[in-house]
């Protein structure tokens, strides 16, 4: 199965594991919970489907490589105690709690939720010294003497032995009590997940032109040969950080990541290619409101792939100051609460101890962002760090509030106020960058066109885009949906007709 039917079968596991009836039961006893195994090849993002659950559950979420660890870190250090027997004292040896045991209690006592998920990654490549254990974890859910709290549900990963020397084959008797996910990769699940989080469009081109080039894990003469979703997703990083910088990227940069040299290679020239038409179609000026006719007229004479490199510019140039727009809002939203929640003390006359409320506040969020961060390769907020940004400035009117005598929660009021006007108008600009970008379409190539279609499927496949029109609305995507919407069924109809013909 592809990696979207595999993160709905964890989702459906977990959810069941975590039903309780009327009774307030598990529906399925914790110890008849089989865990979770997922085996495919390395990069085809097992790791971020599994953060992505626990998130959309509302549960916590431990994460570890078993690699990483002995037998000593799993099972905990022994020490010595003495215990009575049938009127005798013996000396005998017990445990310390196992380093990932006293993880999942730590995320409990922070996060005040009972229940979670414990992903293991690289379950079948532990070393031969801690492999009774981890099985013995497995089957009883047990490292040492501690078991794993109920409520936690235990999600393992790994990687077939034709794609890891290391790794080895569980045998059928502890097959028996796992509940076993094939994950295959597939370029057209991952197209879906990359055009609505912000994956950047030359290599979102790239892979619609060529989807043969999606993966690849194969041995060479100098050594493996890698590309993996995984690599497309950090080299579609580096790409838009080298652009924010201003840093020229070449074939080496893109080999890092695609390492497999004709991909790498090829990926090289399509990404020129790309920049060229970025320069030629000023698309920034375009979605902006400047004079567009030049670029009219040269997109009119192109050919369809220069024609699919420009739609991609205009999405990555709305979707992006839709986000900001989105993102900003709901980080807002969250600081109306931080200030509520902390008016007693910046109301109380103590400047100085509601400045020192909002540090701490702001010290507890980079505290959950590093959690977050180790826990989930990949996984950003953005969301929490505009929050931090606002907490950082509504902190600062504080101070001055502190220095100056003022009353403080007008001061953070009025910062805060501030940053609702900067939203406003991101999301002004966003709207108006969206029309700009539907009316040059129409312009070029037609209401109709295939050029216009693929715009709006990529904004549709957006979240946060589909959020920002049913807020603020937009006439030319809600046009141009509805008649996609039409077309589309069109299509099905005549499909259907030629089936019962």
């Amino acid at each position: 199965m592809n990696i979207q039917q595999a993160m709905e079968q964890i989702r459906g596991a977990v959810t069941a594991y975590l039903s309780k009836d009327e009774r307030g039961l598990y529906r399925i006893p914790f110890h008849m919970q089989r865990p979770i195994i997922m085996l495919g090849p390395p990069g085809v993002g097992k790791t971020a489907i599994v953060a992505q659950v626990a998130r959309e559950l509302g549960v916590n979420y431990v994460s570890y490589s078993i690699t990483h660890h002995t037998r000593q870190t799993a099972l905990g250090l022994p020490f010595i105690v003495e215990r009575e027997y049938g009127g005798r004292t013996y000396q005998v040896s017990e445990y310390t709690m196992s380093e990932i045991i006293g993880a999942v209690h730590e995320a409990r006592e922070r996060s005040g939720i009972a229940e979670g998920i414990l992903f293991l990654d690289e379950v079948n490549c532990v070393s031969e010294t801690l492999a009774p254990a981890m099985l013995q974890f497995l089957q009883y859910k047990t490292f040492g003497q501690h078991r794993l709290p109920e409520g936690w549900v235990i999600v393992t990963a790994g990687n077939p032995p034709e794609y890891n020397r290391s790794a080895r084959d569980f045998d059928p008797a502890m097959l028996d009590r796992l509940k076993r996910i094939e994950v295959e990769p597939d370029v057209g699940v991952w197209l879906n997940y990359a055009s609505g989080h912000g994956v950047h469009p030359a290599v979102i081109g790239f892979l619609e032109a060529r989807p043969e080039s999606f993966y690849l894990v194969r041995a060479g003469v100098a050594g493996m040969r890698l590309v993996t979703a995984r690599g497309w997703d950090d080299l579609s990083r580096m790409l838009l950080a080298y652009e924010a910088e201003g840093i020229g990227v070449d074939v080496e940069l893109i080999g890092q990541y695609l390492q497999d040299e004709q991909t790498a290679l090829d990926f090289s020239v399509h990404y020129e290619l790309f920049c060229k038409y970025r320069d030629t179609y000023r698309v920034a000026e375009i979605l902006a409101g400047g004079d567009c006719g030049d670029a009219v007229a040269r997109a009119q004479a192109a050919a369809f792939g220069e024609r699919v490199a420009v739609v991609g510019l205009l999405g990555q140039g709305v979707l992006s100051r839709v986000h900001a727009a989105v993102e900003t809002e709901q980080a807002l939203r969250l600081v109306r609460d931080d200030i509520v929640a902390l008016k007693p003390a910046l109301s109380g006359g103590d400047a100085a101890a509601a400045q020192a409320a909002l540090e701490g506040l702001r010290a507890s969020l980079r505290d959950e962002a590093m959690a977050r961060a180790g826990s989930a390769r990949g996984a950003t907020d953005a969301v929490g760090a505009r929050r931090a940004q606002v907490l950082a400035d509504v902190s600062a009117a504080v101070a001055q509030a502190a220095a100056t005598g003022d009353d403080a929660f007008e001061r953070a009021r009025a910062s805060f106020n501030r940053e609702c006007a900067r939203q406003a108008a991101l999301a002004e600009e966003a709207g108006a960058a969206m029309e700009r970008a539907y009316a040059f379409l129409d312009e070029a190539f037609g209401a109709a066109s295939q050029e216009a279609v693929i715009f709006t499927t990529r904004v549709s496949a957006d979240t946060l885009a589909i959020r920002f029109v049913a807020d603020y609305g937009s006439d030319a995507f809600l046009r141009h949906n509805k008649g996609l919407l039409v077309e589309t069924r069109k299509r099905e109809l005549l499909r259907e007709l030629d089936e019962l013909s």
